[in-house]
């Protein structure tokens, strides 16, 4: 996710996509908010469309991250050895994901998603908070991603040590395919099902880094049918919301759909951005400087928008939801973008330890 300051080469289009890929995570929390905010009103068909549309089009996009992590790997970051591989990580993923987990921990959101102040207790509980909030990703919301993060990068040599094989190389296939079956389990739970699927996005991203070219040719030839796969699954996502059709026994029809919508959206999505290598306009890849500070800092700035939105008013339609959410996610994004090009342009290169940006 914040591999762009690993590698001197500057890849346009895999950069964009990381502005892409932050866009759709935001939205999802904007909206989701709102619904969230609503939950204990009368039911309404209104409401329940926005939550099922807003669920289907941008849940699971940390698959998109996932995907391009494993993407500049192979790309990119591999050749430079494992020594550089992991001191970049633990420099920018593993510190600035503890300077945000001491912050949120200090000053961070109930169980209600609310603004809850300023920690009670003493240095002694703050710390244990801390260091559970460290393993968890519990702090704020989105952290819940980074621990994962870490996973996958602790299991690279593995993935490639399968792949340089050609006597496992099949076992790749597998791995990209689980999730289909196994399914991540549902913020704040945990299992260890949501590393194996967010596994499989990190395989796909380094199996289609290792052959680029060839891989954008297929996705361009066979870029109807994957549009096709989008056109399939999202409807059938949108009904299963409103049904409330979801599990078959162990596995989650939702979550194998999103899995197969999400990847079939980065193909597609990478294919138009290659395209477009040379013209691609500077909001995207400013988008892409910043995605793993706005990760960071999006979601604080919601619950704030949301506090001064729900003490102006306390009746809404699903129109005033559906603009609020909206206002929200424009707020998220240019007061993220502003407070991480402040911190660049004070701390330099030391704003990625603390911030990612």
């Amino acid at each position: 996710m914040n591999d762009r300051v690993e590698s001197k080469r500057f890849i346009r289009h895999l950069h964009a996509f990381r502005g892409f890929a932050i866009l759709t995570i935001v939205a999802q929390h904007a909206w989701d908010g709102q619904v969230w905010r609503v939950r204990n009103s009368e039911p309404s068909l209104g409401v329940s469309v926005l939550n099922a549309v807003s669920q289907t089009l941008f849940h699971d996009s940390t698959l998109y991250f996932a995907l391009i992590s494993g993407l500049l790997f192979t790309l990119v970051l591999q050749p430079r050895g494992w020594t550089s591989f992991f001191k970049s990580k633990l420099l920018n993923v593993v510190s600035p994901y503890i300077v945000m987990t001491l912050v949120f921990t200090a000053y961070g959101l109930n169980a209600d998603y609310e603004l809850a102040g300023f920690f009670q207790g003493n240095m002694t509980d703050y710390l244990m908070a801390v260091a559970a909030n460290l393993l968890s990703g519990r702090a704020i919301y989105p952290l819940w991603y980074i621990p994962i993060l870490i996973m996958l990068y602790l299991s690279t040599p593995f993935l490639v040590r399968v792949m340089a094989d050609a006597r496992t190389s099949w076992v790749i296939w597998p791995i990209m395919l689980a999730p289909l079956i196994v399914p991540r389990a549902t913020w704040p739970d945990f299992s260890w099902t949501t590393p194996v699927y967010f596994l499989g996005a990190y395989a796909a991203g380094m199996f289609v880094g290792a052959r680029y070219e060839s891989a954008l040719l297929l996705f361009r030839q066979y870029r109807n049918l994957l549009l096709l796969a989008v056109f399939l699954t999202t409807p059938v996502l949108i009904a299963s919301f409103l049904l409330e059709v979801d599990r078959f026994g162990p596995v989650s029809m939702r979550e194998t759909l999103w899995y197969v919508q999400k990847l079939a959206i980065a193909a597609v999505v990478l294919v138009a951005l290659h395209a477009r290598e040379a013209r691609l306009p500077r909001w995207i890849l400013t988008l892409g400087n910043y995605a793993f500070s706005i990760y960071f800092l999006h979601a604080i700035l919601i619950v704030v928008f949301e506090e001064v939105e729900f003490q102006l008013a306390d009746a809404f339609s699903v129109w005033a939801l559906l603009a609020a959410g909206a206002g929200s996610y424009v707020f998220a994004i240019a007061v993220s973008v502003v407070l991480s090009a402040v911190a660049k342009r004070t701390l330099g290169a030391r704003s990625r330890l603390l911030l990612g940006a």
